[in-house]
C-alpha cells in the first residue's frame, strides 16, 4: 500500500501540478520527506515554482529538515536564481528558536550553491560572508581557492562555527595565504591592550595554520612580536614556528619565554610545548636547566605536585639521550 499523498514513481500516469502538490506535502512529513526529494527532482522543472513558493514563503518552524530537503531537491533540479533568491532574502522571523532552525537550511542552501564555480556564484558567496558569518557560506566560499577571499576567512576564524571551515579554506589556498596569515597573527583585535575573546582565538588558529604552512626566515622576524605575548597557547604555537626556522638568539629567546609560562599552559598543548622545546634543543638547554634548579630548591611538598618539574625532568632526560 501506498503512503498517503505519495504516487509510486514507477506508475506511468504521467507527473503533474497534483503530484507536485503531493510531494511537497510529503516533504514536511519526517518519515516521508527524505524519499520525496527524488521524485520532485524527477518532475523536472515543474516542481521549481512549489519548490520556491515553499522555500520562500512557507511557514517557518523549529524542524528544519522539511526545508532543508526542499533545499536538496531545488539543488538537484539546478535552480540556482531560487537558492540565491533565498540566501539574499531578508530574514523573516524574529523567534530566537525557529532563527536557529532557519540557520540549517540557510547553511544547506549555500552549500549547495557552491556546486556552481563562476564568478557571479564566487561573488555572491563573498558577499554573504562578508555581511555576516555563515559556515555553509564559508565552505562553499573556501573551495573556490581564490585569494579575494582571504579576508573574509580571516574574519570568519573568529566564531567557533565557522572555524573549522575556514581553517580548511586557508589550507586549500596554502603558501598563498602566508603573507596574510603573519599579518593576522600579530593583528590583536581592537588593539593589544583591549582584545576580544575572538580575537584571540583566531591568532591562536592563524599560528596552528602557519606551523602547518611553514614560514621562512623573513616571517619568524614579523612573528618575534609575539614574544612579547602572555597568552601560553600564542608562546607555544611561537616556539614551533621558531625551531624550524629562527636564528640560534632567538631560539634561545623563544626557548627562555617559553619555559618562564610553562605553569600557564593548557593541558591540551602541553606536549606540544615539551615538543617545542625539544626542537629548541641545544638552545632551550639553559632555561630548562635554570627552571629545574629554581624548582628543585623548593620544599618538598610543594615539588611532589610541581606537574612543571616532571614536565622539566622528562625534557632534561630526552635531551640526554640525543646528546
Amino acid at each position: 500500500m501506498e503512503p498517503a499523498g505519495r504516487r509510486n514513481p514507477d506508475s506511468p500516469v504521467p507527473r503533474d501540478e497534483e503530484d507536485v502538490r503531493r510531494l511537497i506535502r510529503c516533504l514536511q512529513s519526517l518519515v516521508e520527506g527524505q524519499s520525496a526529494i527524488a521524485e520532485l527532482v524527477a518532475c523536472g522543472p515543474k516542481a521549481i515554482p512549489a519548490l520556491r513558493d515553499f522555500l520562500l514563503s512557507g511557514r517557518i518552524v523549529s524542524v528544519p529538515q522539511p526545508r532543508i530537503w526542499a533545499v536538496e531537491a531545488l539543488a538537484g533540479l539546478r535552480a540556482k536564481e531560487v537558492l540565491v533568491e533565498y540566501l539574499q532574502a531578508p530574514t523573516r522571523s524574529a523567534d530566537a528558536q525557529l532563527l536557529f532552525a532557519e540557520e540549517a537550511v540557510r547553511n544547506t542552501a549555500a552549500r549547495r550553491l557552491g556546486a556552481w564555480r563562476d564568478d557571479r556564484t564566487f561573488a555572491i558567496l563573498l558577499d554573504l560572508c562578508r555581511k555576516r558569518n555563515l559556515p555553509g557560506a564559508v565552505e562553499a566560499l573556501a573551495e573556490f581557492q581564490r585569494a579575494e577571499a582571504i579576508p573574509c576567512l580571516d574574519r570568519a576564524l573568529e566564531d567557533s562555527l565557522c572555524q573549522t571551515a575556514a581553517e580548511e579554506g586557508f589550507r586549500k589556498l596554502g603558501t598563498k595565504a602566508r603573507g596574510a596569515l603573519l599579518l593576522s597573527a600579530v593583528t590583536p583585535l581592537p588593539s593589544a591592550g583591549e582584545e576580544t575573546p575572538s580575537s584571540l582565538c583566531r591568532r591562536r588558529s592563524v599560528l596552528a595554520l602557519l606551523t602547518e604552512l611553514g614560514v621562512e626566515r623573513p616571517g619568524w622576524t614579523e612573528l618575534r612580536p609575539l614574544l612579547m605575548e602572555r597568552d601560553p597557547e600564542i608562546l607555544v604555537r611561537t616556539a614551533q614556528l621558531a625551531a624550524a626556522v629562527a636564528d640560534p638568539a632567538g631560539r634561545s629567546a623563544v626557548a627562555a619565554r617559553l619555559v618562564d609560562v610553562l605553569a600557564g599552559v593548557p593541558w591540551y598543548i602541553a606536549k606540544e610545548a615539551e615538543w617545542a622545546l625539544l626542537a629548541l634543543a641545544p638552545e632551550s638547554r639553559p632555561a630548562i636547566a635554570a627552571e629545574l634548579r629554581r624548582r628543585f630548591s623548593r620544599p618538598p611538598r610543594e615539588r611532589a605536585g610541581d606537574e612543571v618539574l616532571r614536565l622539566l625532568l622528562r625534557l632534561e632526560a630526552s635531551l640526554r639521550n640525543v646528546s
